[in-house]
């Protein structure tokens, strides 16, 4: 059980339902990558997997979907453990306290939601002290902004000096920033929603050009907004409910 709370929704999901959920999602890409008048390009879906036991997470494996998503440090590494770390490409994806960092270096393979500077030196500090650090166990990361301005949400200021500062303590620090991650506005209005993921996409083309060349990933949009994100350059989208169903 994550944190004392019973998991739910397993009797629902199954390889063939999260596989005809992901033609669904395929075919909404599509359409929005024909919308966006943009170039050809890949937009990879993962899987949030939070609150579903690794039954569940098999059922995702099994459907084709190979990125999973977690939002918590204890509850992802459980799966990790019980799965295996090659079976997925697991990505941290909620927030995380310096305590956690340990244990997200050691389990997952990305770490998307580096939202404060504070994180940086931790991370570094815990890849420099690994037993034997290699490429392949040296997480890919993102920094996540709050592009939305909603004071519920995590995530750094979206000013570009800022972020270049930013970019550059985890340069000095030997950390290599692969991308950019936002959770859009909770709102109806899709005017609004593209204009947080439009935001993102600036900053990422603008910081990528002048201060951070490894800078390609854009992670936005999710179950209610993926289409959104995708009109406006996502290169990741994080599905839940979409691809799993309501959790009880």
């Amino acid at each position: 059980m994550p944190d004392g709370r019973p998991y739910s929704g397993i009797m629902a999901v199954t390889v063939d339902s999260v596989r005809e959920n992901l033609d669904r999602a395929r075919a909404e890409i599509g359409s929005a990558l024909g919308r966006s008048g943009a170039p050809a390009r890949e937009v990879r879906i993962m899987a949030v997997t939070k609150t579903h036991p690794p039954e569940v997470v098999l059922s995702v494996l099994r459907a084709g979907i190979r990125i999973i998503g977690e939002n918590r440090t204890s509850e992802g590494g459980r799966k990790v453990a019980a799965i295996g770390r090659k079976a997925a490409e697991w990505h941290m994806i909620g927030p995380l306290h310096r305590s956690e960092v340990r244990r997200a270096v050691r389990d997952f393979d990305w770490i998307d939601s580096i939202d404060r500077p504070a994180l940086l030196p931790e991370i570094a500090s815990r890849l420099a002290s690994s037993e034997s650090p290699g490429a392949e166990a040296v997480p890919g990361m993102l920094l996540e902004v709050n592009t939305s301005g909603e004071a519920s949400k995590h995530g750094l200021d979206p000013d570009r000096s800022s972020l270049a500062e930013v970019l550059g303590r985890a340069g000095d620090l030997g950390l290599s920033i692969a991308g950019l991650f936002t959770v859009g506005p909770l709102t109806s209005d899709e005017s609004e929603s593209r204009r947080a993921f439009a935001a993102l996409r600036e900053l990422r083309d603008s910081l990528r050009a002048s201060v951070c060349p490894t800078l390609t990933e854009l992670s936005m949009g999710m179950s209610d907004d993926f289409h959104l994100a995708v009109i406006e350059g996502a290169t990741i989208v994080r599905l839940g409910r979409y691809l799993l169903g309501d959790r009880g």
